[in-house]
């Protein structure tokens, strides 16, 4: 069993955060509910520019609210189109930050390379930053569309309070 784990800060309020973070999984689901992830890994974690790796995932998520104020989802992905990839179980964590405007995403979990000793051995030697590399595209994903999505709502705010001429 593998432990992945990455964070980023974004400049998003906590307030809006969590609803911004269920908003984007599911503006990634399909008309059934059935929630399809792209992970990639831009440069694979492994030095090159012009490679990347991905596949989609089919992916659930539970809302619930964590220690400390923060909203926990836990997440469950596994490859869509079935063959060599890991299962994924772990939690999305939105944390308060030191200040007002923004949070913290951490993404954490573990997996299990498959097949067994020869999938260990990848996982030691390339996987794991494959995985790492993963998870930070996806963090970055996710705090760009909650910016642009508390972007959208504070112009909303401000076209609605301006008094008319």
């Amino acid at each position: 069993m593998s432990t992945l784990k990455a964070n980023a800060v974004v400049e998003t309020p906590f307030a809006q955060a969590a609803d911004l973070v269920e908003q984007f999984f599911r503006d990634s689901a399909d008309g059934e509910g059935t929630l399809t992830l792209r992970l990639s890994a831009p440069g694979a974690g492994l030095g090159f520019d012009n490679f990347a790796v991905g596949h989609d995932v089919v992916a659930s998520f539970r809302r619930r609210r964590g220690p400390n104020e923060s909203i926990v989802f836990d997440l469950h992905w596994e490859s869509a189109q079935g063959g060599p990839y890991p299962v994924f179980d772990g939690t999305l964590t939105v944390a308060e930050d030191e200040g007002y405007e923004s949070c913290r995403l951490v993404l954490e979990g573990s997996y299990t390379p498959p097949g067994s000793i020869a999938g260990a051995v990848f996982d030691t030697a390339i996987g794991s930053r494959i995985a790492d590399a993963t998870a930070k595209e996806l963090l970055l994903r996710m705090a760009m569309f909650l910016r642009t999505g508390y972007e959208t709502t504070e112009l909303a705010k401000r076209v609605t309070q301006v008094p008319p001429e």
